[in-house]
Formats: structure tokens, C-alpha cells, sequence
């Protein structure tokens, strides 16, 4: 065999890292993951539940220890951790869409109990649609008392979840934006509680809800808005920019858009199977069509690499030649380290690089929106 079992894990190995998990805590459980004996796929998620699950008890009972004694600086690392080891069990493809509800519920409990212990002010809101609510956050850069915030609208796709998302809105709070993390039609709390599916339609009304929100409240502006994307966000962060003309800024990174990525590189586990038809509407190919439709002229960020999958360079280019107005482009060259012939992903070769990146990102964004302040 020309594989390790471990190489089965690499897309969630990378996601996991993004969010923040520690590096040897999932070394740890990879080496559990190592000494499988049987090559099962139920029995290499059974051990890598088990083994999160035995980490983020752990951290629960220290982050409860900190806080009754009021050492609120750990309380809120072993909160973080703790949420950090349940979105590692959220990223498995789990079939079973019950356990992937529980272990979503077990992921929100976390987080909440995370963002009561952090400086600022991260406030739970929901957001109206045609086709539901949509739950999500915004992230304050500080106490959330002041008005007219500049705002960024983040976006992910398939398989996130709006607690994923801090990690786009922590580096543009620490420029002083205030940052809305939803949870978009098909991911997190939209389709496990309200039923919202991933399509044309849905999204479509999804933008049309967040920008009503924002200009019905006096906390956010509704002049100095953008928006921030990844994976299939940074395709959602293209598509609401061009739905708001006035919006000061869109980045996309490593963007995906379905009806141009090369459909034979897509995995098997994205596109059949029950928690992947969960999430999607029937029309769902035919829908996503909408995403490109029109063009913005507002500046444009788009971070790509030649290591991508599924979006091709061409692919990427087509997205770039849609922005008519002030753009830059980053390629990325570095190769993937989470990679293997098996487990073909799109967001590790520029995900990989997001420690760096995110920096470029933000400055990119605060220079617009804080008027080059």
C-alpha cells in the first residue's frame, strides 16, 4: 500500500489546524490513527472521535477549574481549546446525520461558553431570509458599545460552520473592523436547525438578507462594508459584492465556484452520500450558475495557487478577468504538505499558507475601509 491510513485524514487535518487545533494534540491522535489495525473507514472516525473527545474533556475540566478560581486569561485558551477539539469531530463526513447534529450542538455549546470569557464583544444575532434565518455572529473589535463600525461580511461553504470563521475575523478585529460571521444556506446552524440548503436561491437571498441587517442597525455602516471569502467564499464573497455596488472591497481566497472547477476532481464524499445531500437543494448545480452572474468594480484581493484540484489557473483567472475594477493577485507557489493522491482537496495548497496570508488579507481590507487610517 503506498499510503498511510493517516493520509485519509489530511483534509480535516488541515481544517483543523486553520481553526487553531494544536499541532501536537493532532499529532497525538494521528498516531492513534496510525496503529489501526483493521482499514476500516468507521473505525479510524471511531478512533479519531474518541480521541478529540478524550482532549476536549480534559480541557473543559480545566477551563472550569480557571474559572471558578477567576484565572479568566486560561479559562478562555482551555475554552478555545475545547471548541477548538470539537470542530475537529465537526469535520468529519459523518453519514450519520443525527451524530453529525450532536456533535455540531456539542461544538456551539463550546464556542459559547468560549466567547462569554473573551475581551470583546462577540454578539449572536439572526439574520432573516426568504427561506429562513440565519444564524450567526458579529465579531466587535471591542466592547461593541460605539456605532458605525466598518464591517466585513466573512463567507465559507460546504461543511463550515460561522464558528470556523473567527479565523478571518479575529486579524480584522485587531485593525478595529467589526466582522459578521454567518452561517451561509448548507453549512453549521442554517441547515442543522433551520433546514436551509445550499443553492442559487438560497444564497441569493442569504446576501440580500445580511445587507438588510446591516443597514437596519446603527452599530454597523452601511457605507464601509466588505467582503471576505474562502473556498467556496471566496466565490459568495464575489457574488455579494456585485449585488452591492458601494461595498469598498471584496478578497477572495482560494475561490471555488462549482460550475468552474473541473467536476472529475471533485471527491466522491462531496458530491454523493447522505450528509452531502443534506446540505445541498435538487438544484443545486443548475442554482450555483447564479454566482456568476455580473461583475463589480469595487478593489479586488484574490489568492490562488497552480496546486489547486479542483479550480484550475484558467479556472481562477476566469474570476479575476470578472473584476473590472482595482485588483491584485496572489499566487501561491508553496507546495501542500497535506496532500496525497487519495484525498484530492482544494483549500490546502493556499490554506496552508493562511498564517501569512491572512496579514496581507486584512491589510488589504483595513486600508480601504478605515479610509487609510
Amino acid at each position: 500500500m503506498k499510503w498511510a491510513i493517516r493520509d485519509l485524514l489530511n483534509p480535516v487535518a488541515t481544517r483543523s489546524l486553520l481553526y487553531g487545533a494544536d499541532p501536537f494534540d493532532l499529532e497525538y491522535i494521528l498516531k492513534k490513527i496510525d496503529n489501526v489495525k483493521v482499514k476500516s473507514g468507521k473505525q479510524i472516525q471511531a478512533v479519531w472521535l474518541d480521541e478529540w473527545h478524550k482532549k476536549l474533556s480534559r480541557y473543559d475540566e480545566l477551563r472550569d477549574k480557571a474559572e471558578k478560581e477567576g484565572n479568566l486569561i486560561s479559562a478562555r485558551a482551555y475554552a478555545k481549546l475545547s471548541a477548538q477539539c470539537h470542530y475537529a469531530c465537526f469535520m468529519i463526513n459523518i453519514e450519520d446525520v443525527e451524530h453529525k447534529r450532536e456533535i455540531y450542538k456539542g461544538l456551539e455549546e463550546s464556542y459559547r461558553r468560549y466567547i462569554k470569557l473573551c475581551k470583546n464583544k462577540i454578539q449572536y444575532v439572526e439574520i432573516d431570509t426568504k427561506y429562513g434565518k440565519l444564524p450567526a455572529y458579529i465579531h466587535y473589535p471591542d466592547s461593541g458599545r460605539k456605532k458605525d463600525y466598518p464591517v466585513v461580511i466573512t463567507y465559507s461553504g460546504i461543511g463550515s460552520c460561522k464558528e470556523e470563521l473567527e479565523m478571518l475575523a479575529a486579524p480584522l478585529n485587531k485593525r478595529g473592523i467589526a466582522v459578521i460571521t454567518p452561517d451561509m444556506p448548507g453549512a453549521g446552524g442554517a441547515i442543522i436547525h433551520n433546514n436551509i440548503k445550499c443553492g442559487g436561491k438560497q444564497l441569493e437571498a442569504a446576501f440580500d438578507g445580511i445587507y438588510k441587517f446591516i443597514d437596519s442597525t446603527d452599530k454597523l455602516s452601511s457605507t464601509e462594508v466588505g467582503n471576505f471569502g474562502l473556498c467556496m467564499g471566496g466565490g459568495y464573497a464575489f457574488r455579494s459584492t456585485v449585488k452591492r455596488k458601494k461595498a469598498k472591497v471584496c478578497v477572495s481566497l482560494f475561490p471555488l465556484l462549482m460550475n468552474f472547477a473541473d467536476q472529475d476532481n471533485i471527491p466522491v464524499w462531496m458530491k454523493r452520500g447522505k450528509w452531502s445531500s443534506y446540505q445541498y437543494s435538487e438544484d443545486y448545480l443548475e442554482g450555483m450558475k447564479k454566482l456568476e452572474e455580473g461583475t463589480h468594480k469595487t478593489d479586488f484581493l484574490m489568492v490562488y495557487s497552480s496546486d489547486d484540484n479542483w479550480m484550475t489557473p484558467e479556472a481562477s483567472q476566469r474570476l479575476l478577468d470578472k473584476a473590472k475594477g482595482y485588483k491584485e493577485c496572489i499566487h501561491i507557489e508553496d507546495k501542500p504538505a497535506y496532500v496525497s493522491e487519495e484525498t484530492i482537496m482544494h483549500a490546502m495548497p493556499v490554506g496552508e499558507q493562511y498564517h501569512w496570508v491572512k496579514h496581507i488579507a486584512a491589510d488589504f481590507i483595513a486600508t480601504r475601509l478605515k479610509r487609510g487610517k
